[in-house]
């Protein structure tokens, strides 16, 4: 995977803290930094604590019973996925140099001085996406489904919120054919 090469953070060692780690988006980015070596931090509700663990957390706050800024200091990377009051308290828990990357339309509106915008565009990568098959292959990361629909209730899918993973539309019901 390509990450910044002289940065701190993401790499073996780094202290990252992870929003909304029991989510889509945040199961991945438990189990990717802590196959990268990384201390690893998430949020998530306490019905998902242990879950969240099974993913390569070393620790997990209940973010509904404690403030994460009452535990969390110094942190290399915080991955926010919530956006809003999540966002903003996080600045807070960063080490100077550390990073706040969100994937929160709400981070836009985010007045930190501290802030250097980066927006793109995700384009696929055969490279990275070959590897991430690679680690899904020997076990390193394990995609979570949260909920199967079949193609045919497609806006109930896209409407249900699953308490983690993500939703997956069926394509076909003979055996695999598509």
């Amino acid at each position: 995977m390509n990450f910044p090469a002289k940065s701190p953070a993401w790499g073996p060692g780094s202290g990252e803290l992870i929003h909304g780690a029991a989510g889509g988006v945040g199961t991945f980015a438990v189990q990717l930094a802590h196959w990268r070596g990384a201390r690893v931090t998430g949020t998530a509700s306490a019905a998902n604590i242990d879950f969240v663990r099974s993913l390569g957390a070393d620790e997990v706050i209940d973010y509904r019973a404690e403030r994460f800024e009452d535990v969390v200091r110094d942190v290399d990377v915080v991955f926010d996925t919530v956006g809003g009051q999540t966002l903003e308290r996080s600045w807070g828990v960063l080490r100077p140099g550390g990073r706040l990357v969100t994937v929160a339309a709400s981070g836009e509106r985010t007045t930190d001085e501290r802030i250097r915008a980066a927006y793109f565009i995700v384009e696929p990568s055969r490279t990275q996406l070959a590897e991430i098959a690679r680690l899904i292959e020997r076990g390193a990361l394990r995609p979570v489904v949260g909920a199967v629909f079949p193609l045919a209730e497609a806006r109930q899918a896209y409407q249900h919120k699953p308490s983690h993973g993500k939703v997956v539309l069926r394509v076909a019901d003979d055996g695999g054919a598509a």
